[in-house]
């Protein structure tokens, strides 16, 4: 078995055959590999949609489960799979045709852990969002090594994974917790000694508008920062880790990943339409706690600028709030 296919689903009866149908129909044999579907407790058509599916291909495998987030959904589908190599898909993006085979072959001859490879983002209308393309020319690095030099996307689903490695580096999602897959591939790549960037046109995901950003129920948006925090504190416990080895690649590698999380936080706490003093409170808090990572720079540059020019002159806040409407 070449491949897994790990696809979590929860209440995606709009998108999930189509999803499905781009594997189905791309240039694997089938007994080359196995799609996993973790129903995370879909209320919906999600789980008949797929059961019909599986009546008619033998290579897919639907586990049932009882909620635990994307995270959790993964996880499950890392445990019970097979495949040599690993892929997450969610169930309303895609795989462009006959893209499989090709990431096989590029990893098997490189004996790679992780191959990076292009992606697209699709608006509902068809429109392409945004192309993220990169490449390495064939040349192998370690994670860190790659992510000081290589810019490509913090998602988990333009990576393809070996298998062995997340098993036996111990590497799972944590459960229940937003941005997930940027924590997990902090500790990735920490760990990976062999990664590839590939310029191969693989994938394109599906851009929803942001239901969190548009809904009113601010709980939810606190939990995004929470798990922000959260995710903060996590990595910067792994990078104080005294029985951690941190050169200077590996403290340029934390410090850019501490300082992207700090400053997404209160970017979000922007587009939530936060008071000031609500920023200023999260603001002592990761303070107090030593996590206020905002003095070392960041790749993205739009990012960058926020840090440098409104964060690190914290005041700007508060001129800016007149400018949008207060929800909490």
């Amino acid at each position: 078995m070449n491949l897994s296919v790990i696809i979590p689903i929860f209440n995606v009866e709009k998108y999930v055959e189509k999803c499905v149908n781009s594997l189905l129909n791309n240039d694997l044999k089938i007994n080359e590999y196995e799609i996993i579907i973790v129903d995370d407790g879909s209320k919906d058509n999600s789980l008949f949609i797929v059961n019909e599916l599986a009546k008619q291909h033998s290579n897919i495998k639907i586990i049932s489960q009882k909620n635990k987030g994307l995270g959790g959904a993964r996880n499950t589908g890392i445990n019970n799979s097979i495949g040599e190599y690993l892929l997450f898909l969610d169930s309303d993006d895609w795989y462009l045709p006959n893209t499989l085979k090709n990431c096989i072959t590029i990893a098997n001859k490189h004996n790679l852990e992780i191959l990076e490879f292009a992606a697209q983002g699709i608006a509902p209308n068809g429109k392409i969002v945004f192309n993220s393309i990169n490449t390495t020319k064939e040349r192998i690095l370690t994670g860190v090594a790659y992510y000081n030099s290589i810019r490509y996307l913090n998602s988990a689903c333009n990576k393809l994974y070996k298998r062995s490695f997340l098993v036996n580096n111990n590497l799972l999602f944590l459960e229940k917790i937003y941005i997930e897959d940027f924590e997990f591939n902090t500790r990735v790549f920490y760990c990976a000694k062999r990664v590839m960037a590939t310029d191969f046109l693989v994938a394109q995901f599906l851009q929803s508008e942001n239901s969190i950003t548009r809904n009113n129920d601010f709980s939810k948006k606190e939990k995004v920062i929470n798990d922000f925090i959260q995710i903060i504190q996590i990595t910067n416990d792994l990078y104080k880790n005294p029985t951690v080895f941190i050169d200077e690649s590996s403290k340029l590698f934390f410090q850019e990943r501490l300082s992207f999380l700090v400053t997404t936080l209160f970017f979000q706490l922007l587009k939530y339409k936060t008071t000031y003093s609500y920023k200023n409170k999260i603001k002592k808090q990761i303070k107090q706690t030593e996590l206020l990572y905002i003095d070392y720079i960041i790749y993205e540059k739009n990012k960058d600028l926020f840090r440098k020019l409104i964060i690190k002159n914290f005041f700007l806040f508060r001129l800016l709030q007149p400018f949008y409407n207060i929800i909490y």
